[in-house]
C-alpha cells in the first residue's frame, strides 16, 4: 500500500515511469497534509483559556476532522488502484466478440470509477475548507499561518482531484453520466474557489499578512 510507503519512498515511486501512483493519489496526499494542519491547529488550540468558549465547536471539528483523515488515506490507495484498473482492462484478450464486449464493459466500468474516486477526494477536501472556514477566528493565534498552509493545501487538492475526473470524462460512453460528474465538478470547483477566497479574506486582514494580498488586476 503507498500508505506504508516512507516518504522517500512515496516520491521516488512517484517520480518513475510508473503511471501509478499519479496526480490523483498526490491531490489525496495534498489533502490529508491540509487535513492533519488543521487537527494540529485544534490540538494547539484545545485547553487553552482564552479560547474555552470554543472548546465544543474546536472538539465537534476534531472529530469531523479525524474522519477526513482516515477517508484521505485510504483514497490514495484507491486512486492509484483505480487507474491500474484502467491499464489492466485495455490488456483483456480481445479475440473473439465475447471478449471484445466483456473488455469494453470492463474498461467503460474502470474509467467510471477513476472518474467517481477523485470526486471523493475532492468532496473531502471541500468539507476540510468549510472546517477550517468555521476555525477562522477561533484558535490559536500563533497557528494561523498553519490553518492557512492547511487550507491552501486542501483547496489545491480539491483543484487537482477533478482535473483528474475530467480528463478522464471523455472516455465515458454514458454521456447522461459523464454529464452528471462534469456538473460535479464545476459545482464542486465553485464551493472550494468559494471557500478558500472566505478563508483568505480573513486571515490577510491581520496586519502581519499584509505582503500576501492578493494583488487588485
Amino acid at each position: 500500500m503507498l500508505t506504508e510507503l516512507s516518504i522517500l519512498e512515496f516520491a521516488d515511486r512517484l517520480s518513475s515511469e510508473q503511471p501509478a501512483p499519479g496526480g490523483g493519489s498526490a491531490a489525496a496526499l495534498n489533502g490529508l497534509t491540509g487535513v492533519c494542519l488543521l487537527e494540529m491547529v485544534i490540538n494547539l488550540s484545545l485547553g487553552r483559556d482564552e479560547l474555552a468558549q470554543h472548546s465544543e465547536l474546536l472538539t465537534a471539528k476534531q472529530r469531523e476532522l479525524a474522519r477526513l483523515h482516515h477517508e484521505l488515506q485510504i483514497l490514495i490507495d484507491r486512486d492509484a488502484q483505480a487507474f491500474s484498473g484502467v491499464m489492466t482492462a485495455y490488456k483483456l484478450p480481445k479475440a473473439t466478440e465475447d471478449e471484445k464486449q466483456q473488455r469494453k464493459d470492463a474498461v467503460q466500468k474502470a474509467f467510471k470509477q477513476a472518474a467517481e474516486i477523485p470526486l471523493e477526494v475532492a468532496r473531502a477536501c471541500l468539507e476540510a475548507l468549510e472546517i477550517a472556514k468555521a476555525l477562522c477566528g477561533k484558535v490559536n493565534p500563533h497557528a494561523v499561518s498553519d490553518l492557512a498552509v492547511g487550507s491552501l493545501s486542501a483547496h489545491a487538492a480539491a483543484i487537482g482531484a477533478l482535473l483528474n475526473t475530467a480528463i478522464n470524462l471523455p472516455f465515458i460512453t454514458d454521456k447522461d453520466l459523464a454529464n452528471a460528474l462534469d456538473g460535479q465538478v464545476y459545482l464542486l470547483r465553485s464551493s472550494a474557489d468559494e471557500q478558500l477566497e472566505a478563508i483568505r479574506t480573513n486571515i490577510y486582514a491581520n496586519p502581519i499578512f499584509a505582503a500576501l494580498r492578493p494583488t487588485c488586476c
